[in-house]
This record gives C-alpha cells, structure tokens and sequence, in this order.
C-alpha cells in the first residue's frame, strides 16, 4: 500500500525541537531560536555558521535553537526565493557550544485533512525515507570499497552513506523478527517498504535493537542480523570486521516508541517524539487501510 499522506504546504508538517540549554550571562556562545519556512537546517547552517542539536526538514515549517560563535543582532528576519524564509532571535548566552543530539524530542503538528488514520499510542521505530532512500545502496558500495582496499579514508558524505545502510540493515533485520510476531501490512514511499504490524506486543518486543558495531551487543537481534546480512552478500563476522577496520562501534535503538502528548484538533494532530523517532513514521503507522 502506497503512503496516502502529502504535503501540499510547508505548514502542513510543523515541528518544534524540544531542548534544554542552560543560559549563561557570562557564555562564550550565542543561543537563538530559529523559525524557518522551506530550507533545510544543513543548507542554512552552512551559509550562516551555525551548530544545530537536530536536523529539521525543508518542506516544512520548524522551531529550533542554533548556535553561533559570535553576536549576530537581537532579531534577524530574511526573505528568500520561492516563500522561502527564516528568523532569528536572540535567546542568551551559553558556555558550551551546541552538539548534535542535545535535545530531548520534537514536538509536531501535522495537517491530516484527507488522509485515513486511526490514531495509535505506539509505533515502530523505523528510520524513514529521509535517512534511508537513495542512500542505502550507495552505502553499501562504500563498505564494498573498504573492504576491498579501495578505501582508507572517508569523506562526511561517505559516513553519512555507511550510516544510512547500517538504519537500512536495522529495518531490515528487526522486520524479520516483527513478522514471527505478529501480520501486519507494507506501507511504501520512495520505493522504500516498510512492514507495519497489526499490533505491538511490548512484551515479546525487545526494548531496543542493537545498530551494527564491533564494540556492542546483538542480544536478540543476532539470527535477524545473520539472515539479512547474508541476503546482502556478507556473513556477519565479516561485517562486523570491516565496522572494527572503519572504527564504527555501534549503538542501541529504541525497537519501539510511545507517543506523548497526543491530541487532535480541527483537522491537525499534535504529538511529541523522543529524539531520533520520525513523524512521518508514525503517520505510516497511523495510516488506515482503505477497505
């Protein structure tokens, strides 16, 4: 089944980032809030300078604080080509500068107007399209590259790729074990399916699933891993050596995610997610079968 929900507008998907940063009167770093209407947060830090805890859509119209080495006005407001903008307000000082993943969650507030849902409390945790499409191939001729000698060093946009086959092989291997759970349906976008569960049995679901590293665990995930790996063209040692040649030591993932503070009014709904769950996943889980 084809993803039903569109965009038509950049207010159609709002998103505010959820953080707590201590302001300092005697900081070295200046805090602003960002307000943005179609452009990425990675295209405009790069022409402004900034550090940023998430990356926000283009499409869409988001709230986030950013930080910059040096004073830039109390308020900025910019027009750009095609209803582009963003503002800038200055928040305060702070005495570290701002990292990637300094932030609690998101909060988001999306059009549903035509689109079949039945809202949920839970959801798989998937990566969605806007980490995995187009980029997961490319991903995997990169290792292909290591592992042959053809590579040493990697560029930002090579570990970038590497990362994004790494959440597609998360998917993959906890979809395996989802379907000995339960039936489900595949909701697909961008040539990208995903297996969406009827339910979501919390206790026969392991809490997290472990993302490929040589320094972490695979608990249950180990026989899933095997499996798909083996799909791919590897064998897990093997895998798991070229991630020890190319330093990558892995990480755990929340299997699923619980939603906070979930309402609906005059034809939005609003949520809050912890940070690295996507909004558009949940709307895949939330998407009623057309009977």
């Amino acid at each position: 089944m084809l993803f039903l929900w569109k965009r038509e507008k950049p207010e159609d998907f709002i998103v505010r980032e959820i953080s707590d940063i201590p302001l300092e009167e005697n900081g070295g770093f200046y805090i602003y809030l960002l307000a943005k209407r179609g452009i990425s947060t990675k295209e405009l830090a790069k022409e402004l300078k900034f550090s940023y805890a998430g990356l926000k859509d283009a499409f869409a119209l988001t709230f986030q604080k950013v930080c910059f080495d040096a004073y830039q006005g109390d308020f900025v407001r910019k027009g750009l080509e095609g209803g582009k903008w963003f503002i800038l307000k200055f928040l305060g000082k702070a005495k570290r500068k701002l990292k990637i993943g300094q932030l609690k969650g998101n909060k988001f507030a999306v059009n549903v107007s035509g689109f079949p849902y039945e809202l949920k409390t839970s959801f798989i945790n998937y990566y969605d399209v806007q980490r995995i499409a187009n980029n997961h191939d490319r991903g995997k001729r990169v290792i292909l590259a290591v592992l042959e000698g053809k590579k040493k060093r990697l560029k930002w946009l090579e570990n970038f790729l590497v990362d994004a086959y790494l959440s597609y092989l998360w998917n993959k291997s906890l979809e395996l074990c989802l379907k000995e759970l339960t039936d489900g349906i595949y909701i697909e976008e961008k040539g990208e399916k995903f297996f969406i569960p009827s339910q979501i049995d919390e206790e026969k679901l392991p809490k997290f699933w472990t993302i490929l590293g040589y320094k972490k665990k695979l608990l249950h995930s180990q026989p899933y891993y095997e499996k798909v790996l083996k799909e791919e063209g590897f064998e897990l040692e093997e895998f798991i050596s070229i991630l020890r040649l190319m330093k990558i030591k892995g990480d755990y993932r929340m299997t699923y995610v619980r939603v906070r503070e979930l309402k609906e009014v005059a034809g939005r709904i609003f949520f809050f997610l912890p940070k690295g769950a996507y909004g558009t996943m949940y709307l895949k889980h939330i998407q009623a079968e057309m009977r």
